[in-house]
C-alpha cells in the first residue's frame, strides 16, 4: 500500500509540475504580448502626433490662400452676390433634374413636397 501511495504521490507532482511549468510559460508568453502591444501604442501614438503636425502644417490659412490664389480663380464675394430666399425665382415645369428624379419615382421623397409612394403620412 505504501508504494501505491508514493507512486501516486509521484504522479500527482509531477503533474502538478507540469502544470505550473505550463502556466508559468503561458503567463511570459502572454507578458511579451503585452510588451508588444504597449510598444505597437507608443508607435502609433507617435505616428498620430506626427500627422497632427503635418496636418497643423497643411491647414495653415496662409498656405491655404496662397494655394487658392494660385490654383483657382475665386474672388471675394460681392454684395450684389447675396440674395434673399424670397427673390429666387420658382421653381419651373422645365427643371431636369426634378423631372428625372419624378421619373424615378423618387422626386416627391427628395424634396419633400410630399410623402413617398407607400409611406402613411
Amino acid at each position: 500500500m505504501t508504494r501505491f501511495l508514493n507512486i501516486f504521490l509521484a504522479g500527482v507532482l509531477v503533474t502538478a509540475a507540469v502544470g505550473v511549468y505550463s502556466i508559468k510559460y503561458e503567463s511570459t508568453r502572454q507578458a511579451e504580448r503585452v510588451a508588444k502591444l504597449r510598444r505597437d501604442i507608443d508607435r502609433e501614438k507617435v505616428a498620430i502626433g506626427a500627422l497632427k503636425a503635418e496636418w497643423a502644417y497643411l491647414a495653415q490659412p496662409e498656405r491655404l490662400t496662397e494655394l487658392a490664389e494660385r490654383h483657382t480663380d475665386l474672388q471675394p464675394m460681392r454684395i450684389e452676390q447675396v440674395v434673399k430666399a424670397a427673390d429666387l425665382p420658382a421653381r419651373s415645369d422645365q427643371d431636369q433634374i426634378a423631372q428625372k428624379l419624378e421619373g424615378l419615382g423618387i422626386g416627391d421623397l427628395v424634396t419633400g413636397t410630399a410623402t413617398p409612394k407607400g409611406a402613411k403620412p
